[in-house]
């Protein structure tokens, strides 16, 4: 089986700066690959990389062996803030790069933005419009607006950074099921059980580069590098109980 992305000599410059370092990285189809490591450590671009976004200074990008170019669907990303038209439905959200993009008519695009929004729980909510909705409504919806694009891969921006905890089960439940359905998918977040939960491999970065690629036990359990494991201590730091 052939790579569905591949990665080769990625690099990032901004002005003297250098944001990636030449990653270098295969995705099998249907292969969840968790990305973890510090802030300004190169996560968010490598992903706005990889989704045309950003401009590379080096390397390649493609998707089944083509080289990929903003708007051709074959990349989908959802960021942190959900980005909705405040005055369209969910659906007309959903369906207006259908109709823009794919040049769909408004029937045809209406049809599969309901598709998609089912497909996140949300088809009884298609007619609302974003401020009736939560903030993990909202992130859904953003979510079948991409999958409605039907990319090849799909890109997850820390999807939950914007939401408070009880929102934030909702947006993560539909992201374990895309993955159970075999959606190929690249995922940056700062919810280190999650990943560990759902990724088949993790990688790493650190000032623009890859330290490890691994299993999640691989990293998460048996990690080698000094920084991998000071990164995973100052997170347990944060986030464990204080036992009284």
């Amino acid at each position: 089986m052939s790579p569905i992305l591949q990665l080769r000599g990625l690099q990032r410059r901004v002005g003297s700066t250098e944001i990636l370092r030449g990653i270098d990285l295969d995705v099998m189809p249907g292969e969840v690959i968790g990305v973890i490591g510090p802030s300004g450590s190169g996560k968010s671009s490598l992903l706005r990389c990889i989704a045309g976004l950003d401009e590379i200074a080096g390397g390649s990008v493609q998707v089944e062996g083509r080289a990929t170019r903003p708007g051709d669907g074959a990349i989908g990303m959802v960021f942190q803030q959900f980005n909705l038209w405040p005055h369209l439905s969910a659906r007309d959200n959903v369906a207006l790069a259908l109709r823009l993009v794919r040049k769909m008519s408004a029937a045809a695009a209406a049809q599969q933005a309901e598709a998609a929004l089912a497909q996140v729980g949300l088809a009884a909510l298609a007619a609302r419009k974003p401020a009736a909705l939560s903030g993990g409504q909202q992130q859904r919806v953003a979510i079948a607006r991409s999958l409605a694009m039907e990319p090849r891969v799909l890109l997850f921006d820390e999807p939950t950074a914007a939401l408070d905890p009880e929102l934030t089960t909702e947006v993560l439940d539909v992201i374990r099921n895309l993955a159970a359905s075999g959606t190929t998918m690249l995922v940056v977040s700062h919810e280190m059980g999650f990943v560990a939960g759902l990724a088949h491999r993790v990688v790493f970065l650190d000032h623009g580069q890859v330290v490890q690629s691994g299993t999640p036990k691989e990293i998460f359990s048996e990690a080698a590098e000094p920084r991998i494991r000071s990164f995973l201590q100052t997170y347990l730091s944060r986030v464990a109980w204080v036992r009284l």
